[in-house]
């Protein structure tokens, strides 16, 4: 054959395979929750997408987009909003793969919304059973979050299952047992390290024994469990760490209030192919536990754990937990500090107790140890022993409040500081525990903290004690929503508050940001939604507005003028109670019984809740009873007709971590009289402020 022949057909099924090449890529688009470790190393310096809670293995919080900025961010407006069907707020991370958003929602639901438009692609539910334990009740109420992975969304459950779903199908390709649903339930999300899921669970406060635990992201077979505290010591030990811990208990039947719970903190640090994690404290306060007077250093709850993540073998450990001081660790970021001249690869927490932490990765050893705010139990922490150096009671001295919750912070290593949500109290005002559980004098405070010079740089007074999460920018900003339903953004070199918009909804979420065809978009989700709702008074985590306000989506970009879908707030009143003639002492055992009986775990402290008869996943408030709720008392709280919706019949209460004595009659009777004692004094106050509104407007 002629060679310029040859050449030429050779050309030509070239031009023929590169057409098709191209045709294939064109029809073949990046498959749906398409994660992989290379993609996240790829995207780290992009920032076009937010593949993992934290965006990057080092859980910072930070973006280096830098479209929208300090200087334009005056044109930042609404490019949409997305209604999502829940009864409480969204608190969850939103991770954004591909240019679709994938976010849970209370009852463990998965979201998938097209990111450009927020137009719902699918919504997957798993049908979380809310009647095997009263605290998988609670934990259904809340979820932090979904995993992406390979094609595989995955979400943690109320009753504690781990499920994958298929990210282009929603439909669910496997589940795993992650807890005893007759315990407890999941709230957190699951993370990604080395091709495994990684999942804890709750259960700290209710006699849970508390693990980590690594699933095979393809199978859904389990790979590693880390217990966090030693189990029966009648039995083998499942691990030589556990040998180790279990000789840093004391008192007989210690092993039996478990606790140490890994709900939330846990960062991949793959510098040293370690997953470090945060436990909760250990010990029960109510029921047959609380007759348990476990001692010692009890190894490994209130601490920080670094654990091998090929095979989940114990690497290191700190304590950042002190006896009498509730010290439940909470987010952790990863970063390379030079301190004192040295190169560090740190690991940097807040937990409850105010104390910014900086441990070396690798050992574990406490580099440096500082107040964010001015603390009431202790002045210092010791470098060498790491103990904390008691304030005396004498010298005004107590017990800590919570100074830095779950929410994450965020670390911006341009401008060197980690931007921290915090609670603080006023110095004219009590310690908190001796404001009561009200926590009077308590107020948000964001603040930007130097881990070099252990010092802050600024910091934000905020209205509302409880406050989202935080997300910094290369674009020289910080993001924040807050509980009285204000989105805001900061300087970050200077905390000057340069844009802001009123959602009307409490935030507890965590913003993100990303690109979609080369435009950057802030989103965050809405709504008054966390645990903290549950078990807290309303007053510190929403305003009597924002706390109704509806669950949603908003999403922000430069030049967007789609208007603001400000929520029509109507505060119900509150439904005249019945007529009751009890004594005062009636009252007052009803308000015992009611902490007795753990009613404030859910319907909260002193009755303040939701401040509405609130169904369909929430919790309702009690003091806005209907009349058939009255009529039925007995039949929900002692027969458990309601157990289906996660209110079990205390007259035959869950076995499990709950009060030994069983509901009488007469402990009914007196809960009752409290609760309607306490809609009457709402009631009245409602009036009273009707009627006095109504006389300022004669005049």
């Amino acid at each position: 054959m002629n060679p310029r022949r040859i050449l030429g057909l050779t050309l030509v099924l070239v031009a023929i395979g590169v057409a098709i090449a191209l045709r294939s890529s064109a029809d073949n688009k990046a498959k749906p929750g398409d994660v992989n470790e290379a993609r996240v190393g790829s995207d780290a310096a992009t920032g076009n997408n937010w593949l993992l809670n934290g965006r990057t293995f080092d859980a910072g919080h930070f973006s280096p987009l830098q479209q929208i900025t300090d200087k334009n961010i005056a044109g930042l407006g609404l490019a949409w909003s997305l209604d999502i069907e829940s009864a409480m707020g969204i608190v969850s991370e939103p991770i954004v793969v591909d240019g679709v958003i994938y976010v849970s929602a209370p009852l463990s639901k998965v979201y998938a919304v097209e990111a450009a438009t927020g137009k719902l692609l699918w919504k997957f539910d798993p049908q979380v059973r809310l009647d095997q334990a009263i605290n998988g009740s609670y934990s259904a109420r809340v979820n932090g979050g979904v995993a992406v992975w390979n094609g595989k969304v995955y979400v943690g459950t109320g009753d504690c299952r781990l499920v994958a779903i298929d990210a282009a199908t929603a439909k669910k390709v496997w589940e795993a047992t992650v807890c005893e649903p007759t315990q407890t339930g999941i709230t957190g999300a699951p993370h990604v390290a080395k091709g495994k899921i990684l999942m804890g669970f709750n259960g700290s406060d209710d006699g849970v024994r508390g693990a980590l635990v690594a699933y095979d992201a393809e199978t859904g077979k389990e790979a590693w469990r880390f217990w966090t505290v030693p189990g029966d010591p009648s039995k083998p030990f499942e691990t030589k760490a556990l040998e180790m811990a279990a000789k840093t208990w004391a008192g007989d039947g210690w092993w039996r209030v478990g606790g140490g719970d890994v709900w939330n903190a846990i960062t991949y640090d793959d510098a040293t192919n370690q997953v470090i994690f945060g436990t909760a404290g250990v010990g029960v306060d109510y029921g047959e536990f609380r007759l348990i007077k476990a001692t010692g250093d009890r190894l490994f709850g209130e601490c920080i754990i670094a654990v091998n993540a090929d095979t989940g073998e114990y690497a290191w450990h700190y304590q950042t937990g002190t006896e009498g001081v509730h010290s439940e660790n909470n987010h952790i970021v990863m970063a390379d500090l030079v301190i004192d001249s040295e190169k560090r690869h740190v690991v940097m927490t807040v937990p409850k107790n105010g104390f910014f932490f900086v441990l070396d990765a690798k050992t574990g050893k406490l580099l440096s140890a500082k107040p964010l705010v001015k603390t009431v139990w202790a002045s210092s922490i010791d470098l060498t022993t790491g103990r904390a150096v008691r304030i005396p009671a004498s010298q005004g001295g107590g017990r800590q409040w919570t100074v830095h919750n779950w929410w994450p912070m965020s670390y911006n290593a341009r401008t060197g500081l980690v931007y921290v949500p915090t609670t603080d109290r006023r110095a004219d005002v009590k310690a908190a525990s001796e404001a009561g559980e009200g926590g009077e004098g308590l107020f948000g405070r964001l603040i930007a903290w130097d881990p070099v010079a252990q010092s802050a740089r600024w910091s934000v007074e905020e209205e509302i004690a409880t406050n989202g999460g935080v997300l910094s920018t290369a674009g020289n900003l910080v993001f924040q929503g807050q509980g009285t339903g204000e989105f805001a953004a900061y300087t970050a070199d200077t905390g000057k508050k340069v844009w802001s918009v009123k959602t009307g909804s409490a935030i507890e979420s965590i913003p993100v940001t990303f690109s979609v065809k080369g435009e950057q978009y802030v989103i965050t989700p809405v709504g008054w939604g966390s645990g903290s709702r549950l078990f807290a008074p309303a007053r510190t985590m929403a305003t009597p507005e924002s706390k109704r306000g509806p669950a949603r989506l908003y999403a922000f970009k430069l030049g967007a003028t789609t208007p603001f879908p400000y929520p029509k707030i109507v505060i119900p009143p509150v439904p005249k109670p019945p007529e009751q003639n009890v004594s005062e002492e009636i009252i007052r055992k009803g308000e015992k019984l009611y902490g007795t009986f753990v009613c404030d775990g859910c319907h909260s402290p002193g009755l303040d809740g939701s401040g509405a008869w609130v169904l369909d996943g929430a919790i309702p408030d009690l003091r806005y009873m209907p009349p058939d709720v009255h009529k039925d008392w007995y039949q929900i709280v002692l027969g458990g007709s309601h157990w289906s919706k996660g209110m079990p019949g205390f007259a035959d209460p869950p076995k499990f971590a709950f009060p030994h004595d069983k509901m009488t009659v007469q402990d009914a009777d007196a809960i009752h009289a409290y609760v309607i004692d306490g809609a009457w004094k709402a009631y009245k106050s409602e009036q009273a402020a009707a009627q006095s509104q109504s006389k300022t407007g004669n005049h």
